[in-house]
């Protein structure tokens, strides 16, 4: 074979790999509107209405609400649950949720059985795929392992190439109450199956070298303190996550109802600067915050507030 011929192979190889590589990161950006900790009233909840119908006519690839869809002082009745099932189910995108602490772990205070709340919430939200159509997003649920099938909530899908990776992980603690054993039990098992899902998660995200992660849970998990029995797995598993991998994480959460966009978790070698807490408005509130990602972008993501027009 002549040096030519050689050099003419070579230059063939080496175009075939520069083309084949473009093909994810020219993927075209989207948007999603991103909600939580609301309604908590009936006024809320019709400009909570009004929110979702002036978004239904943009371009948002789905809506994400990061749970606490009522009051805590709320009935946590099958009505209340309901109201919100059927008001996902009839916006026309798909519904990114995560149940918070007002819908189950709280309900001890208005004398409902967190447990069998969770199990509900469960079964209204998650078993019927016309609820929230998470399978327009072709999510991999962690329900579909057989040693996972109670955890219908945790689950993880890709747009654009960047991976979402959403874990129930509440308020109040993460239901950490020592002082109660069924809560306790609840607790460990769901912790266990927490930690697992986002160990799973973070390693394909790692194998499949992608350009973000997003991380949705409900509760604000003390970034800054990380002191928490109820959050401290959840932040190890995290802080591992960020020691390798190296591109953009957002953790985007509600709870404490402060909108915010910081740089709070630390290692060892000072803060993450490739993470960013979003924390979305609450009650009393309507509003929502605007994620637009684009892969293309080192950066990824970019943030604003969403507001009902006058």
């Amino acid at each position: 074979m002549s040096i030519n011929h050689r050099i003419g192979i070579l230059l063939l190889g080496i175009t075939l790999v520069v083309l084949s590589r473009p093909a994810r990161s020219q993927e075209a950006g989207f948007r999603f509107l991103a909600t939580g900790d609301l309604p908590y009233s009936a006024g809320q909840d019709a400009d909570y209405r009004r929110l979702l119908q002036q978004a239904e006519k943009e371009d948002f690839a789905f809506l994400m609400h990061v749970g606490d869809f009522k009051s805590q002082a709320a009935p946590c009745s099958d009505e209340e649950f309901i109201k919100i099932r059927d008001l996902f189910r009839a916006y026309s995108k798909p519904v990114v949720y995560t149940p918070g602490d007002n819908e189950w772990t709280d309900c001890h205070g208005v004398g409902a059985d967190p447990i069998e709340r969770l199990d509900k919430l469960r079964e209204l939200f998650f078993k019927d795929p016309k609820t929230l159509r998470l399978d327009r997003l072709n999510v991999v649920a962690q329900s579909q392992n057989p040693k996972f099938a109670r955890f219908v909530e945790n689950y993880r899908f890709s747009h654009a190439g960047v991976s979402f990776v959403v874990a129930h992980v509440v308020g109040s603690s993460n239901n950490f109450r020592p002082d109660n054993e069924p809560a306790m039990k609840e607790f460990r098992l769901r912790n266990a199956a927490n930690v697992a899902f986002l160990q799973e998660s973070f390693a394909a995200a790692i194998a499949n070298d992608v350009p973000g992660v997003v991380v949705v849970i409900h509760a604000n998990p003390q970034f800054e303190k990380g002191t928490g029995e109820g959050f401290k797995d959840f932040l190890a598993v995290m802080r591992t996550f960020l020691a390798e991998y190296h591109k953009p994480v957002v953790c985007i959460h509600g709870d404490t109802h402060y909108y915010r966009i910081d740089k709070p978790l630390k290692g060892t070698k000072g803060v993450f600067l490739n993470f960013t807490r979003l924390e979305v408005f609450g009650s009393p509130n309507v509003a929502g915050v605007v994620v637009s990602v684009d892969p293309n972008d080192p950066l990824v993501f970019s943030y604003r507030p969403y507001y009902l027009k006058k």
